[in-house]
C-alpha cells in the first residue's frame, strides 16, 4: 500500500488555488453594461453626491454581483463603474442609494485635527472646507442611504445613458 504525504507546501498551494479561484469567480459575476445620468434637485443639479447601485438580492441568489457607484460632477452628472473599477453596472434590478461623497467630510474633519493631526484646528482650513460643502445643496432625508432610497432601477443589457434621477424637497 503507498501513502500519500501532503507536506506544508502541499497545504499553501491548495489554499492559494482556492483564493484565488473564489475571487476570479466572484469578480467576473454577471454582465455590465454602461449607466450614466444626471441626478437633479428640484430641477437643479446635485453636485457633490455619491450614487450607488446596489443589485437588489433574489430567490436563490442572495449576492447577484457587485455594486456600482460615482460621485456627480458639477452639472449633477455620474458615470458607474463597480467596486473593481470596471466601467458599468450589472445588468440586474438595482437599489439605488445617495450619501454625501466622503472626501468632503474627511477635509472638513482633517482641518479640525490641525495640519499636525494634533487637535488644534486650523482655522482657514476648516473655513474653507465648510465653504466647500455649503455649494453643495443638501440631500432631503429621504433619499439618504438605508433603506429609504426611492428608486429602483433595471439595468438593460444596453445600458442607460443619460438616465436622469429626479429628486424633490417636498
Amino acid at each position: 500500500m503507498m501513502k500519500l504525504k501532503i507536506n506544508s507546501l502541499s497545504y499553501f498551494c491548495l489554499a492559494a488555488l482556492l483564493c484565488v479561484s473564489t475571487l476570479v469567480g466572484c469578480k467576473e459575476g454577471g454582465s455590465l453594461a454602461p449607466v450614466s445620468g444626471v441626478v437633479t434637485l428640484d430641477g437643479k443639479p446635485l453636485p457633490g453626491i455619491r450614487v450607488t447601485f446596489y443589485p437588489e438580492p433574489a430567490e436563490g441568489n442572495s449576492s447577484p454581483g457587485p455594486y456600482s457607484t460615482a460621485v456627480t460632477d458639477g452639472e449633477g452628472n455620474f458615470s458607474l463603474v463597480d467596486r473593481y473599477g470596471n466601467t458599468g453596472a450589472m445588468v440586474w434590478r438595482h437599489k439605488v442609494e445617495f450619501e454625501w461623497d466622503e472626501m468632503d467630510e474627511a477635509a472638513l474633519s482633517d482641518a479640525m485635527e490641525g495640519a499636525d493631526g494634533g487637535g488644534d484646528a486650523d482655522s482657514a482650513a476648516v473655513a474653507a472646507a465648510k465653504a466647500q460643502m455649503k455649494k453643495f445643496t443638501k440631500i432631503p432625508k429621504k433619499y439618504e442611504g438605508g433603506g429609504a432610497s426611492q428608486f429602483v432601477v433595471d439595468v438593460p443589457s444596453g445600458g442607460l445613458e443619460s438616465y436622469a434621477i429626479e429628486m424633490t424637497s417636498n
